[in-house]
């Protein structure tokens, strides 16, 4: 026993083991303080940039649809400009016979002010009438493409001014007509579920050219 005593005491006093024992030492002290440094600024990181919650509305009918800030794009400029080029040309590719359906399909493209703007615009020019009166079949399409005019923000949502020229022609077999149009449509960023895609035609002003 003495002598295992002796012998630990002559190995502890040994510079070379002591040496070895400090620098095991010092390397776990400076692995902890590296751990510690880097939990340091892991939970500082996490705290200053906190995850951002996500929402979506839920209607117990369909899929549930991300919820995206109103003030923030819900897509890129040409796919806002493709969508809201189909959404215009809606309402003025319709004939006599079908146009309860498809001017319905339409609408659902755009806010109540939005239809009641194109609607008026519609009736009160007289194209209506004679779209019933005298059995048309009518098309229409674009003369270039469209352009954003102006991006602005109506009651925090983020909207954009659209024009494009159209051109539609209507016919029966007796007569074929075309007007020229260029419209000018307001799109407004929308969280409501009846519009999927976060768009919405809130204003469509058509001036015939």
């Amino acid at each position: 026993m003495r002598n295992q005593q002796a012998a630990i005491g002559r190995r502890i006093s040994d510079p070379d083991f002591a040496g070895s024992l400090v620098n095991r030492v010092l390397t776990a002290l400076m692995i902890s303080m590296a751990l510690n440094i880097a939990f340091i600024i892991h939970d500082t990181w996490v705290w200053s940039h906190p995850t951002q919650p996500k929402y979506f509305s839920v209607d117990g009918l369909n899929n549930p649809i991300p919820i995206q800030p109103l003030d923030s794009p819900v897509m890129g400029d040409t796919d806002l400009l493709n969508w809201t080029v189909s959404a215009i040309l809606a309402p003025y590719n319709i004939d006599y016979y079908n146009y309860p359906t498809e001017l319905n399909q339409a609408s659902h493209q755009f806010t109540v002010r939005g239809w009641n703007t194109f609607a008026n615009s519609f009736v009160s020019s007289g194209n209506f009438n004679e779209l019933k009166s005298a059995r048309l079949l009518c098309h229409a399409q674009t003369q270039r493409a469209a352009l954003i005019v102006q991006t602005i923000y109506v009651q925090g949502a983020l909207a954009y001014q659209v024009q494009v020229p159209v051109s539609q022609t209507c016919e029966n077999v007796n007569q074929t007509s075309t007007n020229n149009y260029m419209i000018s449509a307001l799109v407004i960023r929308t969280n409501d579920p009846d519009y999927p895609k976060g768009l919405a035609i809130d204003q469509l002003v058509a001036e015939q050219r």
